[in-house]
Formats: C-alpha cells, sequence, structure tokens
C-alpha cells in the first residue's frame, strides 16, 4: 500500500507553452505520495499528458498531468500528477515524517455521524454502481496478515463489491486501495458479507483528503446510470 500524505506544501512549476517557452507559477500540494501528488492553484495546466517541472526546495522532478479536476466539480481546481523519473522523488522527509490520517466515512463535516441522515440521504449513500477497477485489499493483525487482489464490480458512498479468488470471512477489517481509472483511494473498512456474487465491504474510515475523490466518482456513476436509463427508456 502506498503511503499517501494529505499536506499543504509550496511548490514551484515550470510548465512549457506551445512556443516551448518556460514559465514559473506557485502553486501548493493537496496531498503526497512517493510518486506523485495532488496539486492546487496551478492556472495553467490545460490538458492531461503536460510535462511539468516541480521543485521542492532543492529537489527538482519532472511530472505527468495524469487527471485535472472538471469545472464545478468536487476536484475543481486540483491536478494530479505522477513523476516519469525512476528514482524522482520531491517528498522523501515529509513522507518519513508524517502519518497518514484517516476520517469516519459516515460524517458531513463533522455534524453527521452513522445513523443520523434523513432517509433519502441514506439511499443516495447506500445506492450502488457498477463500474471497472481494481481493489487491493490488506489485512493486517499480530496473528495473520495477507494482501490479496480483486476487481471492483460495484460501489457506493459507504461500500463496495469486489471479486476475489482469495476467501475473506464477514467480520474481517480490511485496509482497501481502490484504483479506478487515474484515481486511487484508500479506506478502511469490515467484510459484512462473502457468497458466489462477491465479497461485499462497508467502509469505515477514508483516507484524509480524498473524500472529495469518492464523491466526484459517485456523482459521476450515478450520471451515467441515469443517462444509461434514459437511453434504455427512449429505445425500448
Amino acid at each position: 500500500m502506498k503511503k499517501r500524505i494529505h499536506a499543504a506544501l509550496p511548490i514551484r512549476i515550470t510548465y512549457w507553452d506551445n512556443e516551448t517557452k518556460p514559465f514559473l507559477e506557485m502553486a501548493c500540494t493537496y496531498d503526497i505520495s512517493e510518486r506523485g501528488a495532488r496539486v492546487t492553484g496551478l492556472r495553467s495546466v490545460k490538458h492531461t499528458g503536460e510535462i511539468l517541472a516541480v521543485e521542492r526546495g532543492r529537489n527538482k522532478s519532472f511530472c505527468r498531468v495524469v487527471w485535472i479536476g472538471e469545472p464545478n466539480s468536487e476536484l475543481q481546481g486540483q491536478i494530479g500528477i505522477e513523476c516519469v523519473e525512476s528514482d524522482g522523488t520531491l517528498w522523501d522527509n515529509e513522507l518519513q515524517d508524517m502519518e497518514e490520517a484517516y476520517d469516519p466515512i459516515l460524517t458531513d463535516g463533522g455534524l453527521k455521524k452513522a445513523g443520523t441522515f434523513a432517509s433519502h440521504e441514506r439511499r443516495r449513500r447506500r445506492e450502488r454502481y457498477a463500474l471497472e477497477g481494481g481493489a487491493e485489499l490488506i489485512k493486517q493483525g499480530s496473528k495473520t496478515s495477507f494482501t490479496v487482489k480483486a476487481a471492483l464490480l460495484n460501489m457506493s458512498e459507504i461500500g463496495c463489491l469486489v471479486s476475489t479468488k482469495d476467501a475473506l470471512l464477514p467480520g474481517t477489517d480490511l485496509k482497501l486501495v481502490l484504483n479506478i481509472g487515474d484515481y486511487e483511494m484508500a479506506l478502511k473498512g469490515r467484510v459484512c458479507h462473502a457468497d458466489e456474487r462477491g465479497v461485499g465491504i462497508e467502509f469505515h474510515e477514508i483516507r484524509k483528503g480524498e473524500r472529495q475523490i469518492l464523491q466526484f466518482l459517485i456523482r459521476k456513476l450515478a450520471e451515467k446510470h441515469l443517462e444509461d436509463t434514459l437511453q434504455f427508456e427512449i429505445h425500448r
């Protein structure tokens, strides 16, 4: 499981326009990992695939833009970057000194806890949508530790269904790393059922700073589901 820290660090970004002229811009990280970061305050990036020179102190690394937050979405103003150098990293000290933090999954600004949502909110949060993605399931304990790979079948704001060849018993506590397209999230949860349909996992906590990614992905899945339903009704 790759360590990712919610941290605001000032960085310098050099990018090149169509005439290959370099321009300097200041920005700030939203979170950092060994091979990349989520960045805010960068106004010049327009397209995925662009190469940027990222500097922090005396460290410098070339990175590729892997995603850009959509306007008027939960990720507006943010971009995801990934280092293109095999040994490049900018955050050695920060990643060594800081620990990952997690937030409860069922809160809204810390005001609402599990069981306090209106019935329509509970339905919306539990609505599951089919998708394609990968999952890494990690069990850590004094007696047994393991990591298994799984395919992500569907997901809601509070849980997911995965397919795996490995047996997982209900009640097992797990860390999960979900990879959906260019997005990655880490959560903690518990196996609530396991049968021929797959392994159902209920989310309890989400890595700090990644709630926006989860909400963005669920909204996009809901929009696609609605669009597919309307198309089916029209052509029925």
